[in-house]
């Protein structure tokens, strides 16, 4: 992930698009509306694709997710602490395998979370990389 999160630091620089050099709740407004915006745009267009089964649409519009949210993780400053918010989320998904080696799924085909789960802790991997947190 560090090579994709350096590569949106360079569009961001190259074309002007606001980032942050170190983590931060807030945004500026307008940057704010923007990046809900391209989320939310990028997303329906996967929809469209997945409704219209056409693969090529579905990867570019996958691709295209990818890049504006590493964009938006990088306009709140996380480019430092991304890939270990990353791998404590993935730490504490793996935790809902039940403690039989079983998945409960819900009707829809979400996996639910057996009593064993642990949720993840981001504040202390935010606090590890000196990020001051309530």
């Amino acid at each position: 992930m560090r090579a994709e999160l350096e590569a949106l630091l360079e569009f961001h620089r190259a074309m002007r698009v606001y980032y942050a050099e170190r983590p931060q709740a807030t945004l500026p407004p307008d940057v704010a509306a923007v990046r809900l915006a391209l989320l939310e745009e990028e997303l329906q267009e996967y929809r469209e694709a997945l409704a219209a089964g056409d693969l090529v649409e579905i990867a570019d519009a996958l691709t295209d997710l990818l890049y504006v949210l590493l964009g938006t993780m990088i306009s709140h400053g996380l480019q430092e602490v991304a890939e270990d918010l990353f791998a404590e989320v993935h730490r504490s998904n793996m935790t809902k395998l039940g403690p039989d080696g079983q998945v409960v799924y819900r009707e829809d085909g979400k996996v639910l979370k057996p009593p064993t789960f642990e949720p993840p802790d981001l504040r202390r991997v935010l606090r590890a990389h000196g990020v001051e947190v309530p």
